[in-house]
């Protein structure tokens, strides 16, 4: 029986979907439990105590003690997204299948992010059983909510300072590269008012969703002002080649029941994502500045923006020494020429950018992992592959 398969049944089992605290706080312990076992120094905290919504936040810190004066962190997350569709196999028991001339693992989590967490225990138990002397020590960091931004999980360790580090790899991406930089986030809303009415009868009445058309068209002339925005950090198969800033509107919903109601109110969600280099406050200033001459020139001023979220994204340069010994590891592991390249999503690595520490990323996902999707899988190679870089990582000591 495999460690790592066997673990990632546990935990794939948990149904940790996004908020549902009790089941962050079963899975929390299962991890917790195996850190324990291994000999390791685990702290819990609980980003509930900033949130203040109720709902438990458990945010676990491992650390295998050296006896180095340097830390390097691995991150990863325990929380999952809804399972959506229907699957072929259970989304909440692990099924192994070997396809293609590959081992595959399905179910939710399996490659983001579970599959990352049972590599990194894996390596952590690998190195104690085979005293092996890493040159560092190393934190295991597994946090809840970094599908929704990692305000009260990574966020919570990072901004109070709960772990001290000196490099971190962010064990959320893709396999196909080597990450050095990812995208900072902003969700919010476009809030736009109207006057109810009946729709047979629209004399008095101010149809939200109208007001909103005109409005929305004049905003997205700032899809083209975002993409003028360009980072060092470079993309792979894209037709960019490097990471840019973007705006997209990704929801519209009115408080209306009934097809013959005027709305009243029209809410359009928008996602606008942020280069590396860019200071979430000033990305905020512009987007106001603009929503703003979008109501003068219109002239529809019953209208407001509602930021729900904002986060950083992070960079590490690619001659960075840690980098680089980085990169060498990453090739011999996995006996293949991979990219630097950065991230066009985001991970909870941008929390740690205050650090100033190298940061770098690099998971299991591959092209056939669905991830977010119906029956997502990781293939099992990848898990060994992110175990090994791992271990030889800690093994080597890198000078900056």
């Amino acid at each position: 029986e495999i460690y790592e398969v066997e673990l990632l049944d546990r935990l794939i089992r948990i149904k940790s979907i996004i908020g549902r605290g009790d089941d962050y706080k079963k899975i929390a312990g299962v991890i917790e439990e195996e850190l324990r076992k291994l000999g390791l120094k685990v702290n819990v905290f609980d980003g509930s105590v900033e949130a203040k919504d109720g709902i438990p936040r458990p945010c676990i810190v491992g650390v295998l003690d050296s006896g180095s004066e340097k830390t390097f962190g691995v991150l990863t997350h325990y929380d999952v997204v809804d399972i959506g569709g229907a699957w072929r196999y259970e989304p909440f028991e692990l099924t192994v299948v070997e396809e293609g001339g590959e081992i595959r693992l399905y179910g939710r989590g399996a490659a983001d992010d579970k599959g990352c967490i049972v590599a990194s225990i894996g390596a952590i138990k690998e190195m104690i059983e085979k005293d092996l002397e890493p040159k560092w020590n190393v934190a295991l960091i597994i946090t809840p909510d970094e599908e929704i931004g990692g305000e009260f999980g990574a966020g919570y360790i990072a901004r109070n300072r709960l772990v001290d580090l000196d490099a971190l790899l962010v064990a959320d991406s893709s396999s196909k590269s080597l990450v050095v930089g990812a995208s900072g986030i902003v969700h919010g809303d476009i809030v736009v008012k109207g006057i109810q009415g009946h729709a047979g009868y629209i004399f008095g009445t101010e149809n939200a969703v109208h007001k909103a058309i005109t409005l929305l068209n004049e905003m997205l002339n700032f899809t083209t002002i975002r993409s003028q925005k360009l980072s060092r950090v470079k993309t792979s198969e894209c037709p960019i080649p490097r990471l840019w800033g973007r705006f997209s509107i990704t929801k519209v919903n009115t408080p209306n029941q009934a097809y013959n109601i005027v709305p009243d109110e029209v809410v359009i969600g928008f996602d606008m994502r942020l280069i590396p280099e860019e200071n979430v406050e000033d990305a905020l200033v512009e987007l106001k500045a603009f929503f703003e001459m979008v109501k003068y020139r219109t002239g529809i001023y019953d209208a407001h923006l509602r930021i729900l979220r904002a986060f950083p994204g992070w960079m590490t340069a690619e001659e960075h020494p840690f980098v680089r010994r980085s990169h060498e590891i990453l090739e011999e592991v996995t006996n293949k020429s991979l990219p630097i390249t950065g991230m066009l999503g985001g991970n909870d690595g941008g929390w740690f950018k205050d650090f100033k520490i190298p940061i770098i990323s690099f998971g299991v996902w591959d092209e056939k992992s669905r991830i977010h999707g119906v029956d997502e899988s990781v293939s099992l190679a990848r898990i060994f592959d992110l175990k090994k870089f791992i271990i030889k990582l800690a093994l080597s000591e890198v000078e900056f």
